[in-house]
């Protein structure tokens, strides 16, 4: 098959696949919910720690399927699971709604580690390259078929909303996709681009999508 039709594939697949959570909450109800989650997410859904991740608006069906998979053993991570199992299932769509209507602040964006700016550069740019068109080389699908080409995710199917995470996490996520630590995407389409990527690609990827600058918030 084709770079284009592979592209094509799983484009389709995004964009098809009826994946989506409606979730239906009430938002002052899932703030009250949320105590046990602010010391890792913050009160309001923006995390302090880049390992952690924001969780202020992102799809409420996302967030809702998220719980659930923790809950259900789809997805597994040792401090998640276990606040999830305390989470009453009539609860989980509330904690969703609250985190959409929540505003997403910027994340910090340290890549100190790269000592000169045209190493910095060059990341930001293979990011982009590979974020807006994909690899040809390996038939990698550009991630903003699902993603988004400025942040503004397909949020009707729960895809999260990449503008402004912490890139470490983006980074470990993508990599336990890879790893198959984390298996709970819908149909492989995760775990299929991942498989095709590099860790530096994995990095420059992250941090180009986190400088993305979504206009959701604009439409609120």
């Amino acid at each position: 098959m084709s770079f284009n039709k592979k592209n094509w594939v799983i484009g389709l697949i995004c964009l098809t696949l009826n994946f989506s959570v409606t979730a239906q909450g009430d938002a002052k109800i899932g703030k009250s919910k949320t105590m046990a989650c602010m010391g890792c997410h913050g009160p309001t859904g923006n995390s302090f720690v880049p390992n952690f991740p924001s969780l202020a608006g992102q799809p409420a069906g996302y967030i809702a399927k998220q719980i659930r998979d923790f809950k259900e053993a789809g997805r597994y991570n040792a401090t998640m699971t276990g606040i999830a199992l305390g989470i009453a299932d009539a609860d989980i769509d509330h904690i969703g709604v609250f985190y959409e209507s929540q505003v997403k602040t910027p994340a910090i964006k340290n890549i100190a580690h790269l000592k000169t700016d045209e190493e910095k550069t060059a990341l930001l740019t293979l990011g982009k390259k590979l974020y807006d068109h994909g690899n040809a080389d390996t038939g990698q699908a550009a991630c903003f078929v699902c993603h988004g080409k400025t942040g503004n995710a397909l949020v009707s199917l729960d895809v999260p909303i990449l503008a402004n995470q912490h890139p470490p996490y983006l980074i470990s996520t993508m990599k336990e996709f890879k790893n198959r630590k984390r298996t709970n995407d819908n149909e492989r389409v995760m775990r299929r681009i991942i498989d095709t990527m590099t860790d530096e690609q994995i990095e420059a990827v992250a941090y180009y999508s986190s400088y993305l600058v979504s206009t959701l918030e604009e439409k609120k």
